[in-house]
């Protein structure tokens, strides 16, 4: 049974607002964003409170024949997603201490990532030149030189793995 043009445009703005949070930084904000009678939802992210809308989506669309309560909630749903919306493009105007909080944890790791990255690209140059060197100085130099590169790599691959042992902050 297809669903009545209402609902299709319901379930669509769901569907943008989706894809427009997925794009967003979600970090957890110092507060809730929204007032409570808006959201029940008391956590910090965007993603959370999409949650939440679609879980009155879905009770909307299941409806339980009491009209007073499915207008209610249809006045709720249109509320909380305009309410999510203007969250979403107001982003940017936010003053540094009230933007959302990234992961320090998260920010950490793509730094090692790239150091990661860097230190493979240079143990293989020097690898390299090491099947391509002549003299026995020269080899001698590369090899030491692949050895710290190598010592380096595994520190950095620890800090790695040290990172995805510790507990994400809340």
């Amino acid at each position: 049974m297809p669903l009545p043009p209402a609902h299709q445009r319901l379930h669509a703005a769901l569907e943008r607002l989706r894809q427009f949070i997925q794009q967003q930084p979600d970090g957890a904000c110092r507060q809730p964003r929204f007032d409570t009678q808006l959201f029940r939802c008391k956590g910090t992210r965007l993603a959370d409170y999409l949650r939440e809308v679609e879980q009155s989506v879905a009770q909307l669309t299941a409806g339980d024949g009491d009209n007073t309560r499915q207008q209610w909630l249809a006045g709720k749903v249109v509320d909380q997603i305009a309410a999510l919306q203007r969250e979403c493009q107001s982003q940017q105007l936010r003053v540094a201490r009230e933007r959302p909080r990234h992961q320090p944890n998260q920010q950490k790791r793509e730094e090692y990532q790239g150091y990661e990255t860097r230190l493979v690209a240079m143990l293989q140059q020097r690898e390299h030149a090491l099947a391509r060197a002549e003299t026995l100085s020269v080899q001698q130099q590369l090899i030491r030189e692949v050895e710290q590169l190598q010592a380096r790599l595994a520190r950095c691959r620890a800090a790695l793995y040290k990172l995805d042992l510790l507990p994400l902050a809340p």
